[in-house]
């Protein structure tokens, strides 16, 4: 027993564990931060190989993605003055801008809900701006700029740098999109959300890659297909986000109207809109050297074309995206949230594999073509 002059001192162990929280936080940290570099680094030098290694379009990639560096020639170099490729252009800015505001404005009466949705809004808002300033500076650079001797300007080197930075830096947005969305419609714990610096760190690496010259070719246009190739990790992170999960079924539920939580307000329709929107950029790669090398279409032909198909793609990002907006606007919070990571348990390993398998991929042909 302890008389009462007797204090019992309290044995401290806050600092214990702040230093164990702190350590742990450090080295969390420090892995995001490798696995930020290694993507970074790895996935533009796969966005660089790719286009080498297609089938049956070697020949027609090596006559159409020759680097410059922003020193352009006038051998090599082609770039379009025609109004077809800058109107377009123009078209797909103020579509853009216009879908930006709708997803500003995709609120509901209640301030609670509205705060809640007001990340994703502005997340899809910046992704659709940076498609409309890259295509507004695109359209300023085909309408202005017309020798080759006028694309060895410093001038032209700003404007395309916006042009091509923006969709460079989309992914930032892009990443940021699947977090929210992997937030209110994912799995719970099916896919691991990061750090909100991540995907903002991968796209200032593109952004900065891009601004030194290293998405440089003599066909300024095919600077805008490798950018957009960097984007394959966060454009298959926002479908794992929304694709990985048993969805209700529309025609069976028994909420009452103004209930429904956020993921029963999601239509159908327009999830199948994000995936395309998402995913149909992939076939322009492949397509733009062909379309270049062995057809006799003009290249306000060719440009039309791609602005069509990017107003096709893009436009359907934008009004799901707008979709997903008000459907946490107006929806409720879920609740039991816990239960549901039954649902698909391989979430993690199945994104890190599709992310992975085309950086395995060249590793290998590395690998041949070293030892051959």
């Amino acid at each position: 027993m302890c008389s009462p002059s007797e204090t019992i001192t309290p044995v401290k162990v806050s600092d214990c564990e702040t230093n164990y929280d702190s350590s742990a936080s450090w080295t969390t940290t420090l892995k995001y931060v490798l696995s930020a570099a290694f993507l970074s680094v790895s996935v533009l030098e796969f966005s660089l190989w790719f286009p080498f290694v297609l089938p049956g379009l070697t020949s027609a990639a090596a006559k159409t993605y020759i680097p410059a560096f922003f020193v352009y020639d006038d051998e090599h170099t082609k770039f379009d003055n025609t109004p077809w490729t800058y109107n377009t252009d123009y078209l797909l800015t103020i579509v853009m801008s216009i879908l930006a505001i709708q997803c500003i404005l995709a609120r509901s009466d209640n301030d609670q809900k509205n705060q809640r949705s007001l990340r994703l809004r502005l997340y899809s808002a910046s992704l659709l701006i940076c498609y409309a300033i890259s295509t507004l500076a695109g359209a300023w650079a085909h309408q202005h700029f017309l020798s080759v001797e006028s694309l060895n300007t410093s001038r032209f080197r700003m404007f395309w740098f916006v042009c091509v930075g923006n969709v460079s830096f989309a992914s930032c947005y892009m990443g940021l999109i699947g977090r929210e969305v992997q937030r209110h419609f994912g799995v719970s714990g099916a896919m691991h959300m990061g750090p909100w610096w991540f995907w903002p760190a991968y796209g200032c690496y593109m952004s900065l890659t891009c601004g030194l010259g290293y998405i440089s070719f003599k066909r300024p246009a095919c600077d805008i297909f490798i950018a957009g190739c960097t984007q394959f990790p966060t454009t298959f992170y926002c479908l794992a986000a929304l694709g990985i999960r048993k969805w209700p079924q529309q025609n069976s539920k028994k909420v009452a109207v103004g209930k429904e939580t956020s993921i029963e307000l999601v239509s159908p329709m327009y999830r199948a809109m994000y995936y395309i929107g998402f995913i149909s950029n992939a076939p322009l790669l492949p397509v733009y050297p062909i379309l270049v090398q062995y057809t006799d279409m003009t290249l306000g032909g060719v440009n039309t074309f791609l602005h069509t198909w990017l107003l096709l793609a893009w436009g359907m990002q934008g009004i799901s995206l707008v979709h997903l907006c008000k459907a946490v606007s107006n929806g409720e919070r879920r609740v039991g949230a816990a239960t549901e990571k039954h649902q698909y348990s391989g979430g993690p390993a199945l994104i890190y594999s599709i992310i992975m398998a085309p950086l395995a991929l060249m590793v290998a042909d590395y690998a041949r073509i070293s030892f051959s």
